[in-house]
């Protein structure tokens, strides 16, 4: 019951398409995970666990289980139709689980996060109750949280104001409420169709001279001071959370079956350290080198300037992974930091990205996704409120010649996992401009010490390197 109300929560939300599937078909593989057709023999009980069981289903080669929300996907196909099927679904889920859609928790807005000294930090509760004040004042959400029908992002004349010190986080709170949109989760198999590739854009002078710019790859090679990396280290590792002796805690509850689920109470807690037992030590140095791929002689220095190293014998584990955390964010810092690339020489596909990887893209559903005229691509799929009216703009400003959502296989490799740009564009204003942009819900973006921002700080690097103008931005008016 807890994992199928993790899921069904919006506090998390995943996206579920119902679509036709049989439960004969499909097994062999621990990602692909299908609910056999809901018929009218089958009793609502049952109906729910075949449902339930599939929101469970989804599991990673050594059987983990998956929450990623591109994975999470259950195909259900209902006899009933559309709209019935759906109003019946959330009606059963709201009744039976607890679980309200169309409905934002408070909870959510207090989770909103700015950048603060490169840090992502929840805004809090007063910041989030005046977010919530002002979306009510708007009519936008009513006093419970629900939303109402004049939040509609799409339609032309939508505006949301917020107080002058929260604006910037207008974008962030669009795509909340968009998140807890009851269309965001169940939708129509038939409005799923293939996005069709122009090849008449894709031969255009514009678009060839636009490819011609971002299409060569690179390669990279790091340059940092063993000695920065270990003043560094030294300095983090003294700052960080002190390391105590394991405890046991005991709970003592109370469950009881409700309607809603199993509830819990705590009736007592007890917590004690647990009797002394003499163990071996694990190889430090080993996983250390292990985590970290630094040399021995780094290592020891590190843990002896750090003035830590007796701590590892309250709780070796632990200390070990603190410790290892430190060294490989501060190893990600200086990688970052003193990246340099190189264009690859040559032609062909180990040199540059081939145009030919253009083709027909698989079905995309139309509700994440909006018909442009100045793309190689029909439609557009974005996935957030902010991609969407950033690219809304670029196809109608008369300025943009064109302008393409790069595909998943133009990556850039960065030493800390592959990177893949937003979109590469042809501005004309005066002279041609071919730029590349990133797209990000708040322009502090780039103050984050975050691994998506430094392998977007990488990609900044390697576009620099083949002079092609690249910069992250929160709306169309920053091109």
């Amino acid at each position: 019951m807890k994992d199928k109300e993790r899921l069904l929560s919006l506090d998390e939300p995943l996206r579920f398409i119902f679509s036709h599937s049989a439960l004969r078909e499909g097994w062999d593989n621990p990602n692909v995970f299908q609910i056999c057709t809901l018929n009218e023999t089958r009793s609502t009980m049952k109906k729910r666990q075949e449902i339930g069981r599939g929101l469970r289903l989804p599991v990673d080669q050594t059987g983990v289980r998956v929450f990623d929300e591109s994975i999470n996907k259950l195909y259900v196909m209902a006899n009933e139709s559309y709209e019935d099927f759906a109003r019946a679904l959330q009606t059963e889920y709201e009744e039976d689980c607890g679980v309200t859609f169309g409905k934002v928790p408070f909870t959510a807005f207090v989770k909103l996060t700015r950048v603060v000294d490169g840090v992502e930090q929840p805004i809090g509760k007063v910041a989030a109750e005046q977010l919530r004040a002002a979306l009510v004042e708007q009519r936008l959400i009513d006093t419970d949280g629900r939303i109402r029908t004049a939040f509609d992002p799409k339609r032309a004349d939508f505006k949301l104001e917020l107080p002058e010190v929260h604006r910037d986080l207008a974008p962030a709170v669009v795509d909340l409420l968009s998140a807890y949109q009851i269309e965001r989760h169940i939708r129509r198999d038939r409005d799923e169709r293939v996005n069709r590739f122009r090849k008449e854009v894709a031969l255009s002078p514009e678009f060839q001279a636009l490819w011609e710019r971002i299409k060569p790859r690179t390669t990279y090679r790091v340059e940092f001071e063993t000695e920065t990396l270990v003043r560094r280290a030294v300095d983090a590792i003294k700052l960080m959370e002190k390391v105590e002796a394991p405890r046991i805690r005991v709970t003592a509850g109370q469950i009881q079956l409700e309607r809603g689920g199993v509830q819990a109470k705590a009736m007592q807690v007890a917590e004690e350290a647990p009797a002394y037992v003499a163990r071996p030590l694990p190889d430090i140095l080993a996983y250390l080198q292990n985590e970290t791929e630094l040399t021995r002689s780094t290592l020891v220095r590190i843990l002896r300037e750090s003035g830590r190293l007796g701590e590892l014998f309250r709780n070796p584990q632990r200390f070990l992974d603190q410790v290892a955390a430190i060294l490989k964010y501060e190893l990600h810092r200086l990688l970052v930091d003193g990246i340099k690339y190189e264009r690859l020489a040559g032609k062909g596909p180990e040199a540059e990205w081939e145009m030919v990887l253009f083709k027909d893209e698989e079905l995309i559903n139309y509700f994440d996704a909006l018909q442009v005229r100045k793309s190689v691509y029909e439609y557009v799929v974005y996935d957030s409120e902010v991609e969407r009216e950033f690219a809304k703009k670029l196809d109608e400003r008369e300025d943009i010649r064109l302008f393409v959502k790069l595909p998943g296989w133009f990556e850039i490799e960065t030493p800390i996992g592959k990177y893949n740009p937003d979109w590469a564009i042809l501005k004309h204003d005066g002279q041609a401009l071919y730029l590349v942009r990133e797209t990000k819900g708040t322009r502090d973006f780039l103050k984050l010490r975050t691994s998506e921002a430094d392998k977007v700080r990488c990609g900044m690097r390697h576009f620099e390197t083949l002079e092609v103008p690249f910069a992250v931005v929160v709306s169309a008016d920053e091109v």
